[in-house]
């Protein structure tokens, strides 16, 4: 999968992960995001993918949600771009 340029990067997040993350988060913390997002979909594997965000939430429970549901979603969401 090519790179993903940083606006579509705020698309997949937004689809898979929180629609209410806008811009005024800052360019740090989007860049942050960027580099799991690349992670979670260059990843072998959907266990690897979510590995790589399992911590993003203190405990996926607690949303009711899943790292592995969440790297899911984000590789789906990438492959509409």
């Amino acid at each position: 999968m090519a790179d993903l340029t940083i606006d579509q990067v705020k698309l997949v997040y937004r689809a898979a992960i929180d629609a209410r993350a806008c811009d005024e988060e800052g360019a740090d913390w989007w860049e942050e995001v960027a580099r799991h997002v690349h992670e979670v979909c260059a990843s072998k594997s959907l266990k690897g993918a979510a590995a790589v965000i399992e911590w993003w939430h203190h405990d996926w429970s607690t949303v009711d949600d899943s790292a592995k549901a969440a790297a899911q979603r984000i590789r789906q969401a990438a492959r509409n771009i």
